[in-house]
C-alpha cells in the first residue's frame, strides 16, 4: 500500500512540474506577444504620424505651388503665410493633432552671407543686428569666422567639446550647425535664431517679409520709425518691386535711396521656404523641419531636406 501511495505521489509530483513549465512556457509565449504587440502599435503609430508629417508636407507644396502661378511677389497676406495662425493653429486628425506654418526664410538675414570677406555691409551690418538684439559683440567675429573658408583660427575650445570636434568652416547648411559653436550659449542661440537663416550665399532678402530688424542693420543711416511705416504699409499694399519700396521708404532712407549696388541684395520675392511641422499621437510627439525650395516654372516647390526628431 505504501509503495502504491508512493508512485501516485511520484505521479502527482511529476504532474505538478509538468504543469509549472507548461504555465511558465505559457507566461513566456504571453510576454513575448505582448512586447511584439506594442511594438508593432508603436510602430503603426510612428507610421502614422509620419503621415500626417507627410500630409503637412503636401499641403505647403500645393500652396507654395499655387502661390507661385498667381505671380512673382511672396508676402504675408497669402495663403501659405496664414496656416497655423489664428486662434487655432493646430489641426485635429484621428487620435492626434499636427501644428504647422510655412516661413519665407528669405525674411530672414542669411548666416552664409558672412562666408564672402569682401561682403563688407553684410558683416557690418550682422554686428548691428546682434546690438539690436542685445546679444554680445564678440558673437558677430566669432559667427563670421565659423563660416569663412578655412574656419576659426583658435580651435582650443572645439577641441575641449566632448566630444572634440575640428571646425571645418565654410557655408552652413543647417542653421542648427553654429550651436557646435562653444562661445554661442543656448540663450543666445535661441534669441538669434528666428532672425537667420542658412541659405545659398546668392539668396536675396525679400522686402515682403523682412523683419525691421534685419533690414535695419542692412540700411545703416536709416530713420528706424519710418522705416517701421513704410514696413507696415505692406500689409495692405504689398512691394510690387524695389523701386517700390524705395519710393515708398524716401523719406526714412539716407539720400532718400539705396545705392544701385546695394539694392542687388534685396526682392520682393523668394526661392526658400521653411516648415516646423509638430504631430501628437497618443502620447508620442515628432517635429520635423522642412526645407523648401521653389524653383522657376514650370518645375515648382520641392522638398530639398528634412530634420527629424521624436520625443
Amino acid at each position: 500500500m505504501n509503495r502504491g501511495r508512493s508512485q501516485r505521489g511520484f505521479v502527482l509530483l511529476n504532474a505538478l512540474v509538468l504543469v509549472a513549465a507548461f504555465a511558465a512556457a505559457a507566461v513566456f509565449v504571453l510576454e513575448r506577444a505582448e512586447r511584439a504587440r506594442q511594438r508593432q502599435a508603436q510602430a503603426q503609430g510612428a507610421g502614422q504620424a509620419r503621415l500626417y508629417l507627410d500630409g503637412f508636407e503636401a499641403l505647403a507644396l500645393t500652396l507654395l505651388s499655387r502661390d507661385q502661378q498667381a505671380g512673382a511677389l511672396d508676402h504675408r497676406g497669402e495663403a501659405w503665410a496664414k496656416i497655423g495662425g489664428g486662434d487655432n493653429p493646430a489641426m485635429t486628425l484621428d487620435r492626434g493633432q499636427v501644428r504647422g506654418q510655412i516661413d519665407d526664410l528669405q525674411g530672414r538675414f542669411n548666416v552664409n552671407w558672412l562666408a564672402n570677406p569682401v561682403d563688407v555691409v553684410a558683416i557690418r551690418g550682422f554686428a548691428r543686428l546682434l546690438t539690436q538684439l542685445g546679444l554680445p559683440e564678440r558673437l558677430s567675429t566669432e559667427i563670421t569666422a565659423f563660416v569663412s573658408a578655412n574656419g576659426p583660427t583658435d580651435t582650443a575650445a572645439y577641441a575641449q567639446l566632448s566630444p572634440g570636434v575640428v571646425p571645418r568652416g565654410g557655408p552652413v547648411v543647417f542653421l542648427q550647425q553654429l550651436q557646435m559653436m562653444p562661445g554661442l550659449s543656448e540663450r543666445h542661440y535661441e534669441r538669434l535664431a528666428p532672425y537667420l537663416a542658412a541659405l545659398p550665399s546668392d539668396s536675396l532678402l525679400n522686402l515682403n517679409t523682412v523683419s525691421p530688424e534685419v533690414l535695419t542693420s542692412l540700411l545703416p543711416g536709416s530713420n528706424l520709425a519710418g522705416l517701421s511705416q513704410a514696413l507696415r504699409s505692406r500689409s495692405q499694399q504689398p512691394f510690387i518691386s524695389v523701386e517700390d519700396f524705395i519710393i515708398r521708404a524716401a523719406v526714412a532712407l539716407p539720400d532718400g535711396t539705396i545705392a544701385d549696388e546695394d539694392q542687388l541684395r534685396f526682392s520682393v520675392g523668394s526661392e526658400w521656404f521653411h516648415s516646423n511641422i509638430t504631430v501628437e499621437l497618443e502620447g508620442r510627439t515628432l517635429t520635423r523641419q522642412t526645407f523648401f525650395q521653389r524653383r522657376p516654372l514650370p518645375f515648382g516647390p520641392l522638398v530639398a531636406f528634412r530634420l527629424e526628431t521624436r520625443t
